[in-house]
C-alpha cells in the first residue's frame, strides 16, 4: 500500500475552564481558553480498497471518530473514502488533551487537500462542529482561542507564549459525562459574564507573554476530579514543588500540566512528559 501522508495531530490544554450551565439539549455551556501544545499523535494514511483504522490505544472500528469524519465527507461531497489509517497514540484517551478531536481535525484537513475540495478555514470549522465540540479549535490557524457555547464558538488569540510545559498523565481515564454530572449535582456553575472576564484576563496574558498573569488558573472540574482521584490532586501539588508557575487540570482530566520558566532536568519520572506552549505541529 502506498503511503500518502504522515501527519502530526497536536494536543491542547485548557488555560481556565468554567461551566456556565446545562442546556436543554443535555450539553453544557462553558467558557475556556484552549491552547495548542507541542505534543502529538502521528497518523499514517495509505491507499486501500476499503476504509480501515488501526490504533493500539483507541477504537479501530466505528467507535473511532475518524469514521464519523468519513461518513460526513462521503455524504456531503459524494466522494469514496478508502484509506488504511494507522494512529500512533501519544495523547492518551480520557486525558483531557483533545486527542480524538485533534485526530478528526487532522484527517479533515487531509481530505480537503487530497480531494481538492477547496474548503476554506471557516467552512472546515463549520463541518468540524458536526463531528465534535472540540474539533473546530484544531482547525484554527492560531495556537489559542477563547471558546464558549459547548466549546464550538471560537475567538482566536494571537498568543506569544512559548514556555516549557510538563504533563503528568496518570494511568486513569476520566469520564467527561461523569464529571459534568457531578458538577450539576453540586451546582458548581458560574455566570457567563464572570467566566468570560476571567478568560479575557488569560487572553491578555497570552498576548503580552506574561506568565505571572496566568496565575491562578481555575478549572471547575478540579473540584470533582480531585475529590475522586487523590493521585491527580497530588500531581498538581508536586508540579508546584518542582517550580511550576501555574498548574491545572486539562479539560475534565486526567492530565495535569505545569508551566515553567525553564526546562527541567528530570530523571526516572515516567509520567512526566516534556512539552511547551506554542508552536504548531502539523
Amino acid at each position: 500500500m502506498k503511503l500518502l501522508a504522515t501527519l502530526h495531530s497536536p494536543a491542547k490544554v485548557n488555560l481556565g475552564l468554567w461551566i456556565t450551565g446545562r442546556r436543554n439539549d443535555g450539553y453544557h455551556n462553558l467558557v475556556t481558553v484552549f491552547h495548542r501544545i507541542v505534543f502529538h499523535d502521528t497518523i499514517k494514511i495509505r491507499d486501500g480498497e476499503k476504509f480501515a483504522v488501526k490504533c493500539s490505544d483507541c477504537p479501530d472500528n466505528e467507535g473511532n471518530i475518524l469514521f464519523n469524519v468519513k461518513q460526513l465527507f462521503e455524504k456531503r461531497f459524494n466522494v469514496e473514502i478508502n484509506f488504511c489509517i494507522e494512529i500512533f497514540k501519544e495523547i492518551p484517551p480520557g486525558s483531557g488533551l483533545g486527542g480524538a478531536s485533534s485526530n478528526a481535525a487532522t484527517f479533515m484537513k487531509f481530505l480537503n487537500e487530497y480531494f481538492k475540495l477547496g474548503l476554506d478555514r471557516r467552512e472546515l470549522i463549520k463541518l468540524g462542529s458536526k463531528v465534535g465540540a472540540d474539533v473546530p479549535f484544531f482547525l484554527l490557524e492560531e495556537d489559542a482561542c477563547i471558546a464558549t457555547g459547548i466549546g464550538d464558538i471560537l475567538e482566536p488569540i494571537d498568543s506569544n507564549m512559548n514556555f516549557p510545559l510538563y504533563l503528568y498523565i496518570p494511568d486513569v481515564r476520566i469520564s467527561t459525562a461523569w464529571a459534568y454530572n457531578k458538577i450539576d449535582k453540586l451546582n458548581l456553575h458560574i455566570s457567563h459574564k464572570e467566566a468570560l472576564e476571567k478568560a479575557m484576563r488569560i487572553s491578555r496574558a497570552l498576548q503580552e507573554n506574561d506568565l505571572e498573569a496566568l496565575y491562578p488558573l481555575e478549572n471547575t472540574f478540579e473540584k470533582v476530579v480531585f475529590a475522586e482521584y487523590p493521585e491527580i490532586r497530588e500531581a498538581k501539588e508536586n508540579l508546584y514543588i518542582l517550580g511550576a508557575k501555574v498548574v491545572s487540570l486539562s479539560g475534565s482530566g486526567s492530565a495535569v500540566f505545569g508551566i515553567f520558566e525553564r526546562f527541567l532536568t528530570i530523571h526516572g519520572e515516567k509520567k512526566l512528559v516534556e512539552s511547551r506552549l506554542g508552536g504548531k505541529v502539523g
